[in-house]
């Protein structure tokens, strides 16, 4: 017998949608603590291309090289939650304002911190433990949330299909829950080893067939494993390794960024 609170819990609330300008997709909230200063982190993944329209390349002055380098400059993001009364019933959303802190557009991915230092995010996703990825199968029951054509998060059903798609060079998982324009960002989960319904990717991409059409039953999802390398890869693994500090990883980034920074002025040559 499915256990519906848990389901609300640990699927449906942790799913967020996300507005960006005109465009917009989902989101789901992997990580919502205090600082050592006691201020709240809360980041919110998503796709690159639900927040792309977001981030423009511009050419900035930077007076420390003396010449012209191209800057992305990004705009806010609107992340808006939902409210329910008798756990199913939505009567309303709150949004909040917020940060594009990363994003890869070949991974698709982006991570979103939101504005709200003060309030914890009371509903969060359960993130596969990075060890137990190999122990995914395909028929696994699935679940995948998200706010589809900007209607508020809910979730469909359906199986672990496919594990070894390769599109644009990258894997991708495939699914048969329904998904379409709108799920992007969101999450997918299955019931884990803990009893618990774990974070397993981020609904990325449909199957177009002959005439346009939306073959909406296959649903390709980002792995959990690829999630974890952007994460790394852009100091923020804090989020899915509890063994890790949240300003330690911050003070690791800044001091990549500056390490970045300098291997440029050297190249370009700094004007005195």
């Amino acid at each position: 017998m499915k256990d519906i609170q848990k389901l609300h819990r640990e699927v449906l609330y942790p799913v967020v949608r996300v507005r960006a300008n005109n465009a917009g997709g989902s989101g789901t909230v992997l990580f919502s603590d205090k600082d050592e200063k006691g201020n709240v982190r809360s980041f919110i993944l998503t796709n690159q291309h639900v927040i792309a329209g977001l981030v423009n390349i511009a050419n900035v002055w930077d007076s420390r090289i003396g010449k012209e380098v191209k800057k992305d400059v990004r705009s806010t993001a609107e992340v808006q939650f939902f409210k329910y009364n008798n756990w199913s019933r939505c009567i309303g959303c709150v949004s909040v304002e917020a940060d594009i802190v990363a994003y890869e557009k070949e991974e698709d991915l982006a991570l979103l911190e939101l504005r709200d230092t003060e309030n914890v995010v009371q509903y969060i996703a359960n993130i596969i433990k990075e060890n137990t990825v190999k122990n995914i199968h395909i028929f696994e029951d699935i679940y995948a949330a998200g706010a589809t054509l900007g209607h508020p998060p809910f979730a469909t059903h359906g199986e672990i299909q496919f594990m070894d798609d390769e599109i644009e060079n990258k894997k991708y998982w495939l699914g048969t829950s329904l998904i379409s324009f709108g799920n992007s960002g969101g999450g997918v989960f299955r019931l884990g080893e803990s009893n618990n319904f774990e974070f397993i990717g981020v609904p990325s991409r449909v199957q177009l067939q002959g005439f346009g059409d939306v073959a909406n039953w296959m649903g390709y999802f980002i792995p959990a494993s690829r999630v974890f390398e952007f994460l790394k890869k852009n100091n923020y693994d804090f989020i899915f390794d509890s063994s890790l500090n949240i300003d330690e990883c911050d003070k690791k980034r800044k001091e990549s960024i500056e390490k970045e920074r300098d291997k440029v002025e050297k190249k370009e040559g700094v004007v005195q």
